[in-house]
């Protein structure tokens, strides 16, 4: 019954959440979009966030990496085009999708007095941790041992202050196939230095999970667009049942905790990067006279109408991408995503970004990705933002700990987003402060130094 139900969410999941990526005209206009999708830009709502978006704050938390022999596509922005890049082989698995393994970035969390350690996702919105007693399940959505989900420890209480009233469940499907459901209530969360009173999250007691080990939960700092709470049983996610409710970054504002920002650093080259709420990080190899500004996008998604008028993905418009001589200015957006270890590309860019390595990458189909040599001389790849050419580092380009065993190539770092979503993943965001400003409805960036 819970594969019945989780292969019926994935399907809506593809049909509810698919992007009109349509090519710009300008920076402002998406046109040819399909019937009831559309983007347009916000209006700030905290005028004063602009004056304090420089300052370091604080509330300043350590993130760590885990790295692993498969990428990560963990995130809820990552579905949007996953069945775009399933295309196996036989006696290959599609290392894009497969499993969440590869870079992935967590960052401690006190959940009701218990320790534990979080993934973060800036590309969806629900925060849960793992049940003592929970059910793994495979693919197949056959009870499994618990160690086979990979969590860390696992969360020995209940809510804090019961179950949401009425009774509801959370049920979300990741881009990677992963699913997780478990009943939802309140309890006090601390990140850094902040309590968030009363959070609604979710205990998971039923997960299909590629585990690293030591987390034990996810949180996710998207919109409430993108929340994933259902009214009556675990088996129903119809989507007249859906719920929207506020999630953890979005409490934290609307609780006076911090102003309406947060950043983020990833520092490629240690096991740790920062993570800032309501200000920036003391981040090293930075230049404040560079930064980028980009409007956030409000993107309708189909069957979502609440999206229509509300955020959901942090999505931008960059100017384009420049590839060693070459320049392409068309326009697109693209949803900035750390729960997404690669960055997704329009598939003729893409081509022509991999066509630039020495020797030149090719495009495997039984991974849906491309591969060179693993000695190969990459090129010089920038994405373009507001005029500022932010260079993703040569040492990113390459992920040598993604061999093809026929082959001996490695998988180089861009691939093909299909017809969408194209993202900008943890490739580009090691090579940028990145600055979530919500209150003024912008995403900022700054480049860092390679180091």
């Amino acid at each position: 019954m819970f594969r019945d139900a989780a292969m019926c969410a994935i399907v809506r999941g593809l049909l509810a959440l698919t992007l009109a990526l349509s090519v710009l005209a300008n920076a402002d206009v998406l046109k040819s979009a399909p019937p009831g999708i559309s983007f347009k830009t916000p209006k700030a709502t905290h005028p004063w966030t602009a004056i304090k978006v420089t300052n370091p704050t604080h509330n300043v938390q350590k993130l760590r990496s885990f790295r692993g022999s498969k990428t990560n596509s963990r995130s809820v922005a990552a579905i949007l085009g996953a069945h775009q890049r399933q295309v196996g082989g036989f006696g290959y698995e599609n290392i894009t999708t497969t499993t969440a393994y590869g870079t992935q970035y967590a960052t401690d969390v006190i959940w009701n007095g218990f320790r534990t350690m979080l993934l973060l996702d800036t590309g969806s919105s629900d925060t849960w941790v793992v049940q003592r007693e929970f059910f793994c399940i495979d693919y197949a959505g056959q009870i499994v041992p618990q160690i086979a989900c990979g969590f860390g420890p696992t969360y020995p209480g209940d809510f804090q202050y019961g179950p949401t009233n009425p009774e509801q469940h959370m049920f979300i499907q990741y881009g990677d196939g992963e699913v997780v459901t478990g009943p939802m209530g309140f309890s006090d969360i601390t990140v850094g230095n902040i309590t968030v009173a009363r959070q609604e999250v979710c205990l998971a007691n039923t997960t299909y999970w590629f585990g690293n080990n030591q987390t034990s939960g996810l949180m996710g700092l998207a919109f409430p667009s993108l929340t994933n709470a259902y009214l009556g049983t675990s088996e129903d996610h119809d989507p007249g049942n859906q719920l929207e409710y506020s999630p953890l970054f979005t409490s934290m504002v609307n609780q006076g905790k911090i102003p309406p920002l947060f950043s983020i650093a990833i520092d490629r080259n240690s096991s740790s990067g920062m993570l800032a709420w309501g200000g920036i990080p003391p981040a090293t190899g930075i230049d404040h006279a560079k930064t980028a500004t980009l409007d956030m996008i409000i993107t309708n998604l189909i069957d979502q109408p609440a999206t229509a008028y509300e955020y959901s993905f942090y999505t931008i418009i960059p100017d384009g991408w420049q590839y060693d001589q070459t320049t392409d200015l068309k326009k697109f957006p693209y949803i900035v995503d750390s729960g997404t270890t690669l960055c997704y590309l329009p598939p003729n860019v893409a081509e022509a970004i991999n066509e630039a390595f020495q020797p030149a990458a090719v495009y495997l189909w039984m991974y849906g990705a491309y591969f060179t040599s693993c000695t190969a001389i990459v090129p010089q790849i920038a994405v373009v933002l507001n005029g500022i050419r932010f260079y993703l580092n040569p040492a990113d380009l390459i992920y040598r700990e993604m061999v093809d065993p026929l082959t001996g190539l490695c998988m180089t770092a861009i691939a093909s987003g299909g017809s969408g979503p194209f993202i900008l993943g943890d490739v580009f965001m090691q090579s940028a402060l990145v600055v979530f400003d919500v209150g003024q409805a912008k995403m900022r960036f700054i480049p860092r130094e390679f180091y």
